[in-house]
């Protein structure tokens, strides 16, 4: 894509909220989970299935919009199994794939559109004693992600990437104030330590808590809000901006440059990576009821021998990723508007500054609202909040190696909160487990209880991979987001009596 496309997404398409959608849910309650309980409930891990446990690297991808839909006159089961009608296929029998394919729909002014990854790196649990788990941990997050966009504003995103694009006047792009634009672009990294302990470890009844502190990395932050704009369009390179209000903020860095930093090339990012910095906590209890304590764990065949888990119920709620980063001395922020006509050109010196950098591209905005909009230059700090979360998971035992579990997830931070918010969810999740081979199947309400989804979960041993979406996407022919994540994670030594 050619920098100037840049402009009708990044200020003409201004997009909304910073929604880290959920993932990973298939590990979510599973007692093989191992380390990567700290990223539910830290508590967890005072019942995980090892003695010690690692992962070595995990990856999760999402993305999700209701502003595109791939509508195909057939599923992608159909092209697995052959059953693609004849009439969509080419003149070698191969599925004839079309541009038409790929549709948009009205959306009003409530089109909304996100991209998140999840790298957890390197990570530790080991058992102190029968009633105390530590671990240690680090991962990186990264995301872009939209809110709040019209049709109209869409439209001329579509028509300016096009290169036959001729519309010259007449074309109204019109955003109003209710309901309030924002995009967000925002990557950190974190380095935790946990301590989970069991505090009543009776014989059918077990209490267990957990906490974990984090030192947070901010490795660059983009955000601009909006209460509504109207421009109108003549030709390519000239847009008027009848009037318009825009808090902008932005970190002095290669922002998009760098958003899978320590995910690509994994690891902690170098010290002048890090543009801002600041500290995160997680908090968990876990009630268990049902069948032996602590002890029973330690038999030599509890791992994967389920007629000795110790519990037949489990309930459990936690408080994650409350904190903040804050950007200091390489954040700019300011403020733009306007009641009269203002001409933005498209013009050389735009294409050089975004063709530049990110921050160069930044700039260049902020001069040209000082020379021709109402400015005024913003706090020199800026606190970015991390997508802070209630959690409350069941996990019931229903017979020798099946369960059945649920998560409500609710996210704490407003819609228009500067910084990363992850979208609320209600999911129910059957699983079978043993200690070589699990499958399990989430189903409910993602991304703020309005799309329906049906993932997939399957573990072989260390390695593990799965979707939040699988099941659903395949059996429709309508898809408008994918989710993904896999990683490799294994046990090291065995229990002894």
């Amino acid at each position: 894509m050619k920098m100037r496309c840049l402009f009708p997404l990044v200020v003409l398409a201004l997009a909304a909220e910073a929604s880290h959608a959920q993932t990973f849910l298939g590990l979510q309650n599973s007692n093989f989970a191992g380390v990567h309980s700290v990223y539910s409930n830290p508590a967890l891990l005072t019942s995980m299935a090892y003695k010690r446990h690692a992962n070595l690297s995990s990856f999760g991808l999402d993305v999700n919009s209701n502003l595109v839909t791939l509508t195909a006159p057939f599923t992608p089961w159909q092209v697995i199994t052959g059953n693609v009608p004849a009439a969509y296929l080419n003149s070698k029998g191969r599925v004839a794939w079309k541009n038409s394919y790929l549709q948009s729909f009205p959306v009003g002014s409530t089109g909304w559109a996100q991209m998140g990854t999840e790298w957890r790196g390197p990570a530790y649990a080991k058992r102190i004693g029968q009633k105390m788990v530590w671990a240690t941990h680090i991962r990186t997050r990264a995301n872009v992600s939209m809110r709040n966009v019209s049709d109209a504003t869409l439209a001329y995103a579509r028509e300016f990437m096009d290169s036959g694009f001729k519309q010259v006047g007449g074309l109204q792009l019109l955003q109003t104030a209710t309901h309030p634009l924002s995009l967000q672009a925002n990557a950190y990294q974190e380095v935790g330590a946990t301590l989970a302990a069991t505090l009543i470890d009776a014989k059918k009844f077990k209490l267990s808590a957990g906490i974990t502190g984090k030192y947070l990395m901010g490795l660059g932050h983009f955000s601009l809000l909006s209460e509504g704009m109207q421009l109108q369009a003549y030709g390519k390179d000239s847009i008027v901006i009848n009037h318009s209000q825009f808090d902008v903020a932005y970190s002095e860095s290669q922002l998009f440059q760098r958003l899978l930093q320590g995910v690509v090339t994994g690891g902690l990012p170098s010290l002048r990576d890090i543009m801002g910095n600041g500290f995160g906590m997680d908090l968990g209890i876990t009630l268990e009821g049902g069948k032996g304590g602590s002890i029973v764990q330690f038999k030599d065949r509890w791992m994967g021998d389920p007629t000795v888990r110790n519990y037949q119920w489990r309930i459990a709620a936690s408080l994650m990723d409350w904190g903040n980063v804050s950007y200091k001395n390489r954040l700019r922020t300011f403020h733009m508007g306007n009641a009269n006509p203002v001409t933005f050109k498209m013009d050389t010196a735009f294409v050089t500054a975004f063709d530049q950098g990110s921050t160069e591209g930044f700039a260049y905005l902020e001069q040209f609202a000082k020379d021709n909009m109402s400015y005024s230059q913003g706090a020199q700090t800026q606190r970015i909040a991390m997508p802070t979360q209630l959690q409350i998971q069941g996990d019931f035992r229903l017979m020798s190696r099946v369960y059945a579990s649920f998560l409500w997830q609710q996210s704490l931070v407003s819609a228009q909160t500067m910084g990363f918010r992850q979208g609320s969810a209600l999911i129910v999740t059957p699983r079978i487990e043993t200690k070589w081979l699990e499958v399990a199947t989430p189903l409910g309400l993602t991304q703020d209880y309005r799309k329906g989804n049906i993932g997939a979960y399957l573990r072989v041993g260390p390695v593990f991979l799965g979707s939040d979406n699988f099941l659903s996407n395949l059996m429709l022919n309508n898809i408008k987001g994918v989710n993904f994540y896999c990683g490799v994670s294994s046990s090291i030594g065995k229990f002894r009596k």
